[in-house]
């Protein structure tokens, strides 16, 4: 018999005034896994969230929690009935109670509070207040709180954004540890790539409402559906080139591309897998020219110019000292991704405006 997903979220509209928070929004969770819905402020992705917690009624859509149906239909399930653990961005704690009273605020069973804190490395901590924690304690804290109940799905809203990058990092494979450990089915909201792509099973990039693009951190990164989720996941750079008969033409040669292309198309290739070798020359295939060089010890990165004018960036090993006007030779060793070129039809860009802000935070 198949386990029943943790979170079943099925076009999901949520609307506020005439803006569309949600938009059509399909999501899935699976029992155990860990799954990051990223997108830049605004996107819609707290708001999914509160819709699964039930702090907001969703206008069409279903929601179910480990095979219950929550909402649509006629149905509707309250907060507190939904069996979910939650873990807000300032941790929420209350304080005038001590940890242990927060933790055992949920009222789950006996002894069970001493058993989360004893999770999260807190067990000596049960007297104390919150105030006289670290901010990565009262996160902690929160953690234990929300898996004292055994929830179905544990609900992750920005748990790292208020603390420093140094805390931030250690504490987020903490909690991710103490997850797995618990054999806890959660859904993390964040903004910030690395973290998304370095914890979850599965990240959903969510974009105006939308949700564009599901799959391992891998997949996305490496096979983005769009120009759009290419440039948010990482560093990325667009050649242009023609298909026909399931191979693209560019400046650095032939690449396979999807039998369906033709025409113009956008070739996204990624720093890391643009390799130089010495040896250019002034114009063909291939060919580019050195404009300028970043060096961090480990790595380089490295800008160059292709003959037609196209600007590229190579991130290799630090060993080759590459120097402006050095001719060198350009090939892609790693994956690359062909999309259709905006206004050529299925695939083209949708129109929708850019959020306020694609900055990548890693």
């Amino acid at each position: 018999m198949t386990s029943a997903l943790a979170i079943d979220v099925s076009k999901v509209t949520k609307l506020f005034g005439s803006r569309r928070a949600v938009d059509d929004a399909t999501l899935r969770v699976g029992p155990g896994d860990l799954v990051a819905l990223l997108g830049p402020s605004g996107s819609g992705k707290t708001t999914l969230l509160r819709i699964i917690a039930g702090f907001e009624v969703p206008d069409t859509g279903l929601v179910r929690i480990n095979g219950r149906d929550m909402a649509g239909d006629g149905v509707w399930e309250e907060p507190e009935r939904r069996r979910i653990g939650m873990v807000f961005q300032d941790g929420a704690l209350f304080p005038h109670l001590t940890v242990g009273a927060n933790v055992e605020f949920g009222r789950p069973r006996p002894g069970r509070a001493r058993e989360s804190l004893e999770m999260v490395g807190l067990a000596d901590r049960f007297a104390s207040f919150p105030h006289e924690l670290s901010g990565g304690e009262r996160q902690r804290v929160a953690l234990a709180r929300a898996l004292a109940t055994d929830p179905d799905v544990v609900l992750l809203d920005e748990p790292f954004a208020a603390l420093d990058e140094g805390l931030r990092g250690e504490l987020r494979e903490q909690v991710v540890a103490v997850l797995r450990e618990a054999g806890a089915s959660a859904l993390l909201v964040t903004h910030n790539q690395q973290e998304a792509m370095s914890l979850a099973d599965e990240v959903a990039v969510m974009r105006s409402g939308r949700i564009e693009q599901v799959g391992a951190p891998e997949e996305v990164y490496a096979g983005p559906a769009s120009r759009w989720v290419a440039e948010f996941l990482g560093d990325a750079d667009v050649l242009p080139g023609t298909a026909a008969g399931g191979v693209v033409d560019c400046e650095l040669g032939r690449f396979p591309a999807d039998r369906a292309l033709n025409g113009p198309v956008e070739i996204v290739l990624r720093p890391e897998g643009v390799v130089l070798d010495a040896g250019g020359a002034v114009s063909g295939e291939g060919s580019g020219r050195v404009i300028s060089r970043s060096y961090f010890g480990h790595d380089q990165l490295v800008h160059v110019e292709l003959p037609g004018g196209t600007r590229l960036r190579s991130r290799t090993r630090g060993t080759t000292a590459w120097q402006p006007g050095d001719l060198v030779r350009i090939r892609v060793d790693g994956p690359l991704s062909v999309l259709p070129a905006p206004g050529t039809g299925a695939g083209k860009d949708d129109g929708r405006e850019p959020e306020a802000s694609l900055e990548r935070t890693w």
